[in-house]
This record gives structure tokens, sequence and C-alpha cells, in this order.
């Protein structure tokens, strides 16, 4: 039994919340709504108002009673024991400060503050496991709002104007979850989240130095959470003390108190009322409508500034409990969690009680404690798988002396509402009598001890400080696949800066009277991310480092709301039978009908995903029921595989585009003719042949390719894997009917014609293990041809001939003139190796370097968000029709979608864009066209050299038009200088001076004679 086996086999539950096909994945959720979108800009606003909230609901309404029925498990009782813990005590601390600076809050405010949310959160919310209640944050603000207004001559009763500024804020909350706004949480990255996070841990610790040096007591830190972490007692031991440390650690010190002579002390107390009874004897109800009319406009910019806490305290805590490192599968649901936190905050106004909202750090200490731990593989498995000949058990005898227990890692997440519905609901219990009277034995002093657990523990795991951390490592014993050793020193440095000293502003204005302006801080961190950041000398793979996606991928794409322009499709061929007795010639093939069906099954699916109304990715604009061949562009290799990759290109149309009854055509007598088998589609493939277009195989007739191949050949590392698995080329001929060539070399087609055979052949007797062999060293051998460490290496040819192709096509969605919606390229397998190596995927998922099953495929989605601004690439995979579904990869380092610039900064630069470059790559100038190529640099090099003779008639004439235009322009001159004069400026002459004379005249007739 494996140690997975092993695992799963200890719980009855486990192996359902590890297995993904156990619970419905947020892609095969059923909802069949969509985003209205009319080309008005004003209908299109009108008729999507509340569909984020909408959409929320219809994600998380097929999961509601799966979150009842998943509770049974054991993880689901120390996660309430630790989170009521975790959750009550701090907040019934914070009300020491209240009670302190206001006299209007107590414990029962607290607790019944905590109850409300916790029922609203768990029975109606749609993130059960954000747990909420009252914080440091709405503590501060609560305080200074008190400061502000017993300062003014006419200061309004304080829970009144609190109500108005409650329902302000309210009602600003439901316009938030109406407009979508929420969709502005993709902007909210782990810069500030760490920040904030990391703002709220010395929060915390600041409040337990305040009840310290108030009461002169003193707490230890407990340390129980990161026990699990350690390699301290039995793994048994060290989760019990991680699940019950810090509930056993309260009671225990409580109790001491009050043991023997410590009870001579009489530590202070929590002060409490009445069960069920508000402070200073007060109604329930607070008549807020009393207010006096100016506080009413007074209270609503308070309102706004609370609205902006809660907008980013409360989503980030939702974020941050379902963090990327969380392996949840169910989907959030913000829009409509952010309506229901209105609700709480008007029934807090009217209550009289503190505004409860998502709690940091107790949020993901919540679903941390719902975690389900298993091993990773060992690392002489994956040797084992590298190297199957070789003798496991004497290397797991050798190896068991010393290599220790590899550490649990989290495999899947108790998702459920009972523990968040039962932690609040035990914070109603102790509004009653008997247990409000042990709350009053409880130490302040323990408290304070509890306040430094909850900072410590949040600054433990945060980002700023293990980036801090970093730098104190010891550089030998840091992994070398840490991250941030890719990054330089000075950017890390650089980064927490910038980071601290946000935090450092935050936290100094707290201080002062202007603490009610610390959320407008706090939310600039949005703003600062986006745009200062990006504009300092950091690297787009040092950001992907230093910062990321707060949530997990399955949050991400409920607020990343977008459209699909535009996809890129790579298809392999399907299952083949060899023919040739003797080799493994590929020439000699033809497709099999389950090859056919294999595809056609491809197809149909990529039509579900992309071609149907309903779907969230369906490609906006696109004909889908008859195939229009302006808006598809098909290229396939006419004979690649012996034709297989054109005849799987063929068979994946019919999957995509369907035999139609409308496909059809009316004769101008009035006939209507159908197209043949029911209305089957043509669809036009751009076939070429490899040897006459270098889009196809790069890598063929490529001397530097195959001179690197050679290098593979000949290194330590591919010797040493054919020595190690000699015992296995010395058994493999009697699987092969005589063929020859058995050797690592030639790997890839004795495993192809195995599992040819293995599949259609029923006399085949192979042995599981040795086809299973077979299938990883043809990987390896692959893997080692196709790719190179660089990006522009020549193993990575194939893709690199590709990339203009690619381009081209993305480049499509910014010419509205160009119908173009689908751009399909069906390919060998081996490209997929270099696609997958290009992109990075293979970095983040190794399973991608193995080999793909038949009939795989992968997508470029162009998606446009409807936030508007770049459009974003998406990298789908489905590993032919063995794989359930696409599953989305990772690019360059990244998480999630990337911007299309991104992409093309990264690989246009070692883009093969011509047949000229292609030949200059490959130092070819015969094969492939390059020989014309060649030849018509020749000829154009002898043409710039030689020069043909002027003949005597040519030379004549070209002497007189020389001395014709040397004459006009000796003519021109002088006629501009005056030199010369004509008749029409002489005429003008003789008129001036007879006009002169009669002017002269007429002046003399004036003149008086005598």
């Amino acid at each position: 039994m494996t140690t997975t086996q092993a695992a799963r086999a200890s719980s009855p539950r486990l192996e359902e919340y590890a297995n993904p096909s156990a619970a419905p994945t947020l892609h095969n959720a059923p909802s069949n709504h969509r985003r209205v979108v009319f080309r008005n800009p004003i209908l299109n606003f009108i008729f999507n108002l509340g569909s984020g909230i909408l959409l929320d609901i219809r994600a998380r309404a097929p999961y509601y009673g799966r979150d009842w029925t998943d509770a049974w498990n054991y993880r689901v009782v120390p996660a309430t024991a630790l989170i009521f813990f975790a959750n009550v005590l701090p907040g019934i601390a914070f009300s020491l400060d209240l009670i302190e600076t206001t006299q209007q809050y107590g414990v029962v405010e607290v607790l019944l503050a905590s109850f409300m949310a916790a029922f609203i959160f768990s029975v109606f919310g749609a993130q059960p496991l954000t747990i909420a209640g009252v914080t440091g944050p709405i503590t501060v603000f609560n305080k200074t709002i008190f400061r502000i207004i017993q300062g003014q001559p006419d200061a309004p009763i304080y829970l009144h104007f609190v109500g108005w500024v409650y329902l302000w804020a309210a009602i600003i909350h439901w316009v938030t979850a109406i407009l979508n706004w929420c969709n502005f949480l993709k902007y909210v990255t782990l810069f500030s989240c760490d920040t904030f996070g990391f703002y709220v841990s010395w929060v915390y610790l600041q409040y337990g130095i305040q009840v310290l040096t108030r009461q002169l007591d003193s707490s230890a830190l407990p340390g129980a959470l990161s026990l699990s972490q350690k390699t301290l007692f039995h793994r048994h031991v060290r989760q019990f003390l991680a699940d019950y440390g810090m509930p056993i650690s309260l009671v225990a010190s409580s109790a001491m108190a009050y043991w023997g002579r410590f009870n001579a002390t009489d530590p202070q107390t929590l002060p409490i009322s009445g069960a069920f009874q508000p402070a200073n004897g007060r109604a329930w109800l607070v008549p807020f409508w009393q207010l006096e009319g100016k506080w009413v406009g007074i209270a609503l910019p308070f309102g706004i500034i609370l609205w902006i806490l809660f907008f980013f305290d409360h989503n980030v805590s939702s974020l941050m409990a379902q963090g990327s490192e969380f392996p949840l599968r169910k989907p959030p649901g913000f829009h409509y969690d952010f309506f229901l936190l209105g609700i709480t905050t008007f029934l807090a106004g009217l209550l009289g009680v503190p505004a409860p909202n998502g709690l940091i750090p107790q949020a993901p200490i919540h679903t941390t404690s719902l975690l389900i731990m298993g091993r990773p593989p060992k690392k002489d498995d994956e040797e084992n798988q590298n190297h199957p000949s070789s003798d496991i058990n004497e290397k797991k005898k050798m190896s068991s002396e010393w290599t220790p227990e590899p550490l649990h890692q989290p495999i899947a997440v108790v998702e459920q509402r009972v523990s968040n519905l039962a932690q609040g609901s035990l914070c109603l219990v102790l509004l009653s009598g008997p247990f409000l009277h042990v709350l009053n034995l409880i130490p302040r002093g323990v408290l304070a001890g509890l306040f430094w657990f909850m900072g410590a523990d949040a600054l433990n795991g945060n980002g700023i400080t293990q980036k801090i951390f970093y730098f104190f490592r010891d550089r030998k014993l840091t992994p070398n696949e840490e991250p941030l050793r890719r990054v330089r020193k000075s950017r890390i440095i650089l980064f927490i800066a910038i980071q601290l000293v946000a935090f450092g502003a935050t936290f100094a204005i707290t201080q002062t009277i202007a603490a009610i302006g610390f959320p407008i801080i706090i939310m600039a961190l949005i703003p600062i991310r986006i745009w200062l950041i990006p504009r300092l000398p950091f690297t787009v793979e040092e950001l992907a480092i230093l910062d990321g996606p707060t949530a997990s991928l399955l949050s991400e794409r409920v607020w990343l709301t977008q459209t699909v322009l535009f996809l890129e499709l790579f298809s392999s061929f399907v299952t083949v039978t060899v023919k040739d007795p003797t080799n493994y010639n590929p020439a000699n093939t033809v497709i099999t009908p389950l090859g056919l069906r294999e595809e056609l099954l491809t197809g149909q699916y990529l039509r579900n995903i992309y071609l149907n109304s309903t779907s969230p990715s369906f490609i906006k604009g696109i004909t889908s029921n008859i195939a229009d061949p302006n808006q598809i562009t098909v290229i396939a290799d006419a004979a690649g595989e012996g034709g297989v990759i054109m005849n799987s290109a063929e068979a994946l149309l019919q999957g995509l585009f369907p035999p139609n009854a409308d496909y059809n055509t009316t004769l101008a007598n009035g006939t209507i003719v159908e197209a043949p088998l029911g209305g089957y589609q043509y669809i036009e493939i751009e076939s070429a042949l490899s040897e006459n277009d270098v889009t196809l195989e790069g890598w063929t007739s490529c001397d530097p390719f195959d001179a690197a191949t050679a290098d593979f050949y000949n290194s330590a590392l591919f010797n040493q894997t054919e020595q190690d698995n000699a015992d296995f080329f010395a058994n493999l001929p009697q699987y092969l009917d005589g063929r020859g060539d058995v050797n690592l070399q030639n790997m890839w087609n004795i495993f192809d014609y195995m599992n040819v055979q293995s599949i259609h052949n029923s006399t085949f007797d192979l042995p599981e293990q040795v086809l299973a062999q077979g299938r990883t060293l043809a990987a390896f051998h692959e893997y080692g041809v196709f790719t190179s460490p660089q990006l522009g290496g020549i193993g990575n040819i194939g893709l690199r001939t590709m990339l203009p192709g690619i381009f081209e096509g993305i480049s499509s969605i910014a010419n509205s003139s160009d119908p173009l919606k689908i751009y399909y390229n069906a390919i060998a397998y081996k490209s997929f190796f270099t696609l997958f190596n290009m992109t990075g995927a293979d970095t983040q998922d190794p399973s991608l370097t193995g080999l793909v099953n038949y009939a795989a495929s992968v997508a470029i989605e162009v998606r446009q968000p409807d936030s508007g601004g770049e459009p974003v690439l998406r990298l789908q995979f489905k590993n032919g029709t063995k794989s359930d579904a696409q599953s989305t990869l990772n690019w360059f380092n990244t998480t999630g979608d990337i911007p299309v610039s991104m992409l093309t900064n990264y690989l246009s630069p070692v883009a093969i864009n011509s047949t000229a470059d292609w030949c200059t790559v490959c130092s070819n100038t015969q094969d492939r066209g390059c020989g014309a190529i060649a030849a018509a640099a020749t000829q154009a090099a002898l043409a710039s050299r030689v020069h043909q003779p002027i003949s005597p008639v040519g030379a004549g004439f070209l002497g007189a038009g020389l001395v014709l235009f040397v004459a006009l322009c000796l003519f021109g001159m002088m006629a501009f200088l005056g030199c010369l004069t004509f008749g029409k400026r002489a005429r003008r002459s003789s008129h001036r001076a007879e006009a002169s004379s009669t002017s002269r005249g007429s002046d003399s007739d004036l003149v008086e004679k005598p």
C-alpha cells in the first residue's frame, strides 16, 4: 500500500475529499445564467444590476445541502473549538477597550454581534468558511467616533449617531453589491493583504501590551498551531496540540489564577452585566431615527469611511480564508456576502452592538484548522518511476536508515457550514447567567496572552515576515527551489520597504485623533500596487514572485467576469495501426475507428465549452450551428504521421460542427438542396507538406537541432538512464514481433507500437508494468529532444516556428473587421512538449513533461474582462478523452490569466518569423525552400556588383537631357534675379510713365496761369 493509500484508509471521508471527482467543481457547477450584453450601454447597465449576486447564488446553491452533510468529519470538532476561543475571547477583550472608552458596549453586545454574524453567514452566506465578528479596526473606528462627537458642545447620543453611521454604511454596502463593485477585488493582491494583515497583527500585539501594562500581569505565548509543522513528538501528538493547544492553554491559565497562592493576587477579570442585558440597562432597540437632522448628514461621511473599511477588511478576510494555498473546490460569492454584510451592519446599528465583519487572522485560521493533510510522494518513489529496473527494495532499505518521514501537506479542505454556526451558537450560550459568571472568572492577563498568540501567529504566516526571515536564513540551508532566490535582493528590500512604509503610516495614524481616516490609507494600497509598483525597477518575473493573487483560482474566476473573444486551438493525433511488419515507419499507418471516435468526442467536448451559448466560455460573436468559413482557420500537416494528423483534424471538426439539417442551399427554381449525411458540414483545412512549410515541423532538416539531439544522446544523463534500464531493453524484443532497434534512442517508436498493440490486438500479451516503464522512458527521450532550457534554444524550434501564426491570430481581435474566431492547428504530440516548456507550464506541473494522451487538446483563450482593459490569455489543457475536464495551466511562473502583451513580450524575441529566418537558424541552404531563397540572394548580390555599359544612343540622349536641364536651370536663375526682361514687363513700365505724365499735366492745370 502506498503512502497516499495508507493515508486515505485512515479516514472513511478522506478519499472523498482527496478525490477531485468526489464533488462537483466550479467549472461543472450547473448555472444557466449568463451576463446579458446589450449594445446600448444604458440598457446593459440596467439589465445587469445585481447580476453578481444572482451568479453567486446560482453558483453556490447546488452545494448547499452538501455543505451540511460534509460536516460529518472529525476536523470540524477541533476547528469549532479553536475558532470559538480565537473569535470570542479577542472580541470580548476588545469590548474592554470600548467599555473603558465609551461606556456604551459590554460583553453581552460583543457576544450578540458574534452570534448574529455567525448565524447569518453560516446559514445564508456563500462563503461559510469566513469568520465574522468584532475586530480591532472596528474597535478603533468606534472609539474614534466617540472622541470626535464628545468634543462637540451639542454632542448627540452616541448610539443614535452610530446607528445612522451604520445605516448609511449598510445602504452603500447594498449599492456596492448590486452594482457588482466586488469585481474590483481582482486588483487585491498579496501586497495589499500582507500589509493589512501585518497591521492587524500589530494591533493584536499592541492590545495585549496595553492589557498587561494596565494589570501588571504576564502571560505566556502559546505556539500550538506552529507545533504541527515542527519535528517534535509523534505526528498525532503534534496534531492534537495544534487542534486543542490554544483552548487548553486558556483554560489552564485561567484556572492557574485561582490555584494556591495565585488566588491571593486577586486578578482583575472581565466586567459583565446581566444575562441578555445590554450595558447601562438600556433597551435593546436603539431609536436612532430620533437623531437631529444635522447629525444625520454628519453621519454620512463616517458611513462612507466605514464602508471603505469593511469593503477592504471583510473581503480581504474572505480572500485569505480562500487563499491560493488552500485546495478548495467550492465556489465563493463575494457580491452576495457583501450584501449580507450590509444587513448585519444595519442590524448592529438597530440593536446598538459593534458591527461585525470578516476577521483577520481568524478567517484563515479557520480554514487551516479544516485542512486534511497527507504525505507528498517520496523522492525515491519518483526516482523509481524514472529508473524502473533499479533495485527498489534495496534502495528503500538503505534510505530508511536516514531519510526522515516527510511532513504532511494539505490535500483537501472540509468545506462546510457547521463549525461557523456552532461557534456562533456557543456565543449565544455564553449570554446566559451561568456562563457569563464563568467569563467573569477569566483574568485579563490571560486575554493579553491570547492577543499575543493571535498576533504572533498571524505575523508568523505573513508574507512580509517571511520575506524578512529570508535574509536571515543560512544560504546553504535555503532550498534551491525557493522562489525568492530568483529575485535580486535589492528588489526584495525595495518591495518590503514599500509595505513597511504603508504599514507604518496606517499604524501611526491610528494612534492619533485622525484615526478615523485609517481605512482610506488601507484602501490606497490598491492603487499603489496597480500604478506605482509596476513603474519601479521590477521585472515581470520578480513581481510575480514577490506578489501574486490572494485567493484560490476558483475565487478569481468568480469576480473576473470575462468574455471569450478568440480561441487558439491545438490537438494531437489519435491511435493508428502500423502496417509494416518489420519496422516502425509512420508512413505505413492508418487511423482506426477508435481514433476517429476519440477525436470526435474531443470536438464535441470543445463545442460544449466554446460553441454552447449557455456556457460561460462561449465565444462572443461566433456562428455556432453552421460553420462560417470566415470565422475558423484550420491548418494541418497533409502527410504528418502518414496522413493521420489530417484525418484527426477532420474527425475533431465533425464534433465541433456536427451535421445540421439547416445546412442547405435554395436554388433559383426554389429547390432546396440539403447537404449529404444529414447536413454534413465541410470545414476547409489548409493542408501543407512539412517540407514546404517550416511552421509544421520546424525540427525537420535542421542541422543544429540534429546536433543538439546528438549531444543529448551523448550526455551522461542519457547514457546513465540507458544503462539503468539495460535489463528492460534486453527483455523487450519478445513483445515487438521481431522488430529491432531496441534502445533508448528509438524508445518512442517502441512504446507507440506496444501501446497501439495493447489497445487493438487481443492476442498481444503485454504486462502492464512493461507498458508503463516504456511510457516513462519514451517521455524522457521526447522531452530531452524536443525542449531546451532556454526559450531560444534549438530544441524549442517546433513552437518557435508556430509563434507568428499564434500572434497573428491573437492580434486579429484588435481588428473589428476581422471575423476570425478560431485558429485551429492540428499538430504532432512533439509540439506539446515544446508548448508546455516555453510557457513554463511544466515547471509548475511536472506531470506535463510526460506524454500526452491521444486526442489531447490545448486551448489558448483570449478573454476580455468586462471591466475593460487589455485582453488576457488563459491556458486550458485537456489530456485526451480520459480526462474529465479541462485544467487551467499557469503561465511563466505566475498564477491564472496573463495580459496578451506579456505573452508577446516573452516569446516574440525568439519567434522564427519567416522561412528565411528558419534557414538562417537551421543553417540550411537547400531544403524546405531554402534553396530558392539562397539562389535569390545570390542573384541579388551579383546584380549589385555587375553594371551593364550604356549604349552610344543611350549616352547621346542622356547627354542631351543633361544639357537641357542645366540650360533651363540657368535661364530660370537669371529670370529670378531680374537679368532678363520681357515685353509684358516693358509695357507695364510705359503705362506707368504715361500715367505719371498725365498726372503731372493735370496738376499743372490746377495752377493758376498769369
